[in-house]
């Protein structure tokens, strides 16, 4: 799970710089940055701040940070084949 990554790409889709999204959500740029780099994972309630700033749901969130690792072997091929489809939607809502 990359939810580090899976910030960073959600805040610049909302066209949002990484300072901007900190001060909304009451943390600093740096801590903020440890997170998206993936040298530090979110508290829960950060999440939340994180997904009620950007407007979409803690789900979309969590999904968009699952990798192949996270999916069992045998649906890895059907992860893979829907997930840049399945993003495109939920992104387009």
């Amino acid at each position: 799970m990359e939810i580090g990554d899976s910030i960073r790409k959600l805040r610049m889709w909302r066209e949002m710089t990484q300072k901007e999204l900190a001060q909304r959500i009451g943390m600093s740029a740096n801590a903020l940055c440890a997170i998206e780099l993936n040298r530090a994972f979110p508290s829960k309630e950060t999440i939340v701040k994180v997904c009620r700033v950007l407007g979409i749901p803690v789900g979309y969130l969590l999904f968009f940070a699952l990798t192949e690792e996270d999916i069992p072997q045998d649906k890895r091929e059907l992860f893979r084949i829907l997930r840049e489809d399945l993003c495109d939607v939920l992104l387009s809502e």
